[in-house]
């Protein structure tokens, strides 16, 4: 395995470090707090310009069709910098009809997509909001030619700012038994309720679907077995996630020791204080055994490794405590500042959260690696 990036992959990251720094700085960010999207239409089509939301689309619908790690690198400098919007549940759901969508869905979204013409999200959850194809409720019953489906999707990311969803529903029995559909936005019988939520930087939302009728067409990869797209969509989410978190991370904890550098108590720099320069560097060692996951997690995709799920498991789960502590140890570093509006360390502090509930809880990916490890 070689880490060591592309001259190509330098530039990727290049270009988005700077398109974040310069155009969606975190007083921008701020901004943009209460924006039902999270992104203006200029910056949103600035993002299309660059060709990022077509990195893993093919050539022939507009897309670069590239890697996981390319993607996540990507990933990586926005999650650095808090970029709020929907792009990452754009790419997810544009990578669903990559990978099973009908010649008819590829071409009606998939050029859309990388354009910036049109914005997706992942509709997987009902209200149990467990992430497995047992807990799917939402049905979808044959009618004519086509499906009709009739349910309600909780805890859908960027569900306001979406034009078309990527649904899952039951279909059948047996350990799978679902099928995943693209359903348009502006379909009859679907509408949209906005959830509240701690993280500023962040948006997610409730679909409703009362007979929403839709063709054969419509369906991605096979009746019965759409969780096997499911599986494959979150090896890319949660590598973006884990990447994201490390990056989150890193920030944070510069940030805080720039801080200690700085601060005085008793007449003496915070700094060279055993309670917090200990902390510190071990912030620093799970940090980079975050980043050591995270890069084998890319790779292991990439190369279609055997172990690329329990790898994507651990990199998630990785990442995603770090972050969540990172960003609570170093608010404690802080003291009373950090709890402020204007500092930026509680924005993170709720990004790390969201991170944790996003594309599954936990105990979702702990299980993966229980399984490995038992051989089931």
């Amino acid at each position: 395995m070689n880490v060591e990036p592309t001259e190509e992959q330098s530039m990727l990251r290049e270009s988005v470090a700077k398109f974040c720094l310069n155009e969606v700085p975190l007083e921008r960010v701020r901004e943009l707090a209460d924006d039902p999207v999270g992104l203006t239409p200029d910056l949103w089509t600035q993002i299309a310009e660059q060709g990022w939301l077509g990195l893993m689309i093919p050539e022939q619908y507009g897309g670069i069709e590239l890697g996981v790690t390319e993607q996540a690198i990507v990933a990586e400098e926005m999650g650095r910098r808090l970029l709020p919007g929907p792009y990452l549940s754009t790419v997810l759901a544009a990578h669903a009809i990559t990978l099973g969508g009908s010649d008819a869905a590829k071409s009606e979204w998939l050029e859309k997509v990388a354009s910036g013409e049109a914005k997706g999200a992942l509709a997987l959850l009902d209200e149990d909001a467990q992430l497995d194809p047992a807990s799917i409720q939402t049905k979808a019953e044959k009618s004519g030619d086509g499906y009709t489906l009739n349910g309600k999707k909780f805890l859908v990311s960027d569900a306001g700012a979406a034009d078309f969803f990527v649904v899952a529903a039951r279909t059948g029995s047996g350990d799978d038994g679902t099928s995943l559909f693209v359903v348009a936005k502006d379909a009859p019988g679907v509408s949209v309720a906005a959830n509240k939520l701690t993280d500023e930087t962040s948006r997610s939302g409730q679909v409703t679907l009362e007979n929403v009728g839709v063709a054969a067409d419509a369906v991605l990869g096979t009746v019965d077995h759409g969780w096997e797209i499911v599986d494959d969509v979150l090896l890319v989410g949660n590598v973006c996630l884990a990447g994201a978190s490390v990056t989150g991370s890193e920030y944070i904890l510069k940030l805080t020791v720039d801080y200690a550098k700085e601060r005085t108590q008793f007449g003496t720099l915070i700094g060279s204080f055993q309670a917090v320069k200990h902390p510190l560097a071990y912030l620093f060692a799970l940090i980079e055994s975050a980043r050591s996951a995270y890069h084998y997690a890319a790779w292991a995709v990439d190369a279609g490794s055997e172990d690329k799920r329990s790898a994507v498991a651990v990199a998630r789960l990785t990442g995603t405590d770090t972050y969540r502590k990172t960003t609570c140890d170093c608010l404690q570093a802080h003291g009373g500042i950090a709890f402020t509006w204007e500092y930026d360390l509680h924005l993170y502090l709720k990004r790390a959260k969201h991170n944790q509930s996003f594309l599954g809880v936990p105990r979702d990916y702990e299980e993966v690696i229980a399984k490995e490890a038992l051989g089931i």
